[in-house]
Parts: C-alpha cells; sequence; structure tokens
C-alpha cells in the first residue's frame, strides 16, 4: 500500500491507483462530471481538480495516479475557485429552463451550482443555437443542454460498442452529435438508453408518452 497525505489526514492508497479513487474509498467527496467507474479517465470536465504540494497549477484527481507521500488539499481556496468558474462558464451557455427540465433538482450542474454558491451569471456572450433532435421514437436530444462531458459518447462507443455519436467540430464549436449531422433515427443508435441514464443535464431524456396516456 501506498501512503499519502489528504486534507492533513494519512489515507492508504493502492499502488498506481488514480487519486479521486483513493480518495472515494476513504469518504472524501471530490465532484467530477466525467468519470465512469471501470473506463479510463478522460479528464475531460475538470471539475476534480485539487491542490497537490510541489506541482504546478491544479491536478485532475481522476487522471492522477497516487505516489508515496502525495500530499493533497482537495478543497482550498484555490481548487473551489476553480470549480466554481468552471460552472459559471458551463452556465454562460446553457438554457435558463431549470423549472421546466426534466432534470429540475436530479441534474447534477444544477447540483454543483448550488453547492459552489453560484448565484448570478457573471460570464456572458453570443450563445450557440441549437435544434432538438425529435427524430429517436424513444430519446430526446437538446444539444443546447449538453456540457461536453463525454459520458454518453464514451457509454455508447466503449460500453455498448455502437458509437452512434461522438464529439464534432472543434474548439468553441465542438459539440455531440451524429454521422454526418443526421437525426438518432437514421444513425446507428439502438435505443437501449444508456446515454440518458450517464447524461448529467438534460440533454438527453427519454421520450415522453404522458400525453397520449392522459388522452
Amino acid at each position: 500500500m501506498v501512503t499519502i497525505e489528504v486534507n492533513n489526514r494519512t489515507v492508504e492508497a493502492k499502488p498506481g491507483e488514480m487519486l479521486l479513487s483513493t480518495l472515494r474509498r476513504a469518504g472524501i467527496k471530490v465532484p467530477t462530471m466525467c468519470n465512469i467507474d471501470g473506463l479510463p479517465p478522460s479528464g475531460a470536465c475538470r471539475m476534480c481538480v485539487v491542490e497537490v504540494e510541489g506541482r504546478p497549477g491544479l491536478q485532475p484527481s481522476c487522471a492522477l495516479p497516487v505516489t508515496e507521500g502525495m500530499k493533497v488539499q482537495t478543497h482550498s481556496p484555490r481548487a473551489v475557485r476553480a470549480r466554481k468558474t468552471i460552472v459559471e462558464l458551463l452556465l454562460a451557455n446553457h438554457p435558463d429552463d431549470c423549472l421546466y427540465c426534466v432534470r429540475n433538482n436530479q441534474c447534477e450542474l444544477q447540483n454543483l451550482a448550488g453547492e459552489l454558491g453560484v448565484r448570478e451569471r457573471r460570464y456572458t456572450g453570443q450563445r450557440e443555437e441549437y435544434h432538438l433532435d425529435l427524430s429517436s421514437p424513444s430519446i430526446v436530444r437538446d444539444p443546447a443542454k449538453c456540457i461536453l462531458c463525454g459520458k454518453c459518447v464514451r457509454v455508447c462507443a466503449e460500453i455498448q460498442n455502437v458509437a452512434s455519436i461522438d464529439f464534432v467540430g472543434r474548439g468553441s464549436h465542438s459539440r455531440v452529435g451524429t454521422a454526418f449531422e443526421q437525426g438518432l433515427n437514421v444513425s446507428s443508435c439502438i435505443n437501449c438508453g444508456q446515454c440518458v441514464m450517464i447524461c448529467p443535464t438534460g440533454a438527453l431524456r427519454e421520450k415522453s408518452a404522458l400525453k397520449e396516456v392522459f388522452e
């Protein structure tokens, strides 16, 4: 076993284990929006950054192997400020319809905003315009609510082995889409719903049949 120090507390870790796994086993909560248990880390969201003594900059705990004697601060002012800024930047290009969203009170982005005390929009600018994809018989895709965590892409490709969606575009124009920008109905999607289950926001949701039931 490897011994490290986390928040002035001694914690034992497995050799070669990623820091985030060690923290979770020790009952230390560090937020993350892109990590999937059982899959290699992607480090996409940067929400799990921590401060490590002797290392410049903040380190993503999901992709940082533990080393003997490592000293970590998971909730230092610097780390918390970084997480808050990330949430604020995500919200800058996110719809303001939480009350009407199917994920209201069950949204990871909404929960993080509450935990980090985000109460105002500090960053503004031109927003990307997206359109709902209602072509699938069972899944609704709302790209406007996507935070590019990549969870749906990875579960579709690496777990389901379907790969019906992937990242499209570059830089600030990156988005999750289907091949040739067609609807999900003409993609290789098998309507398994695993992307819906793992999506942290309302970007993917089940197509509701409540209207037909009520009628």
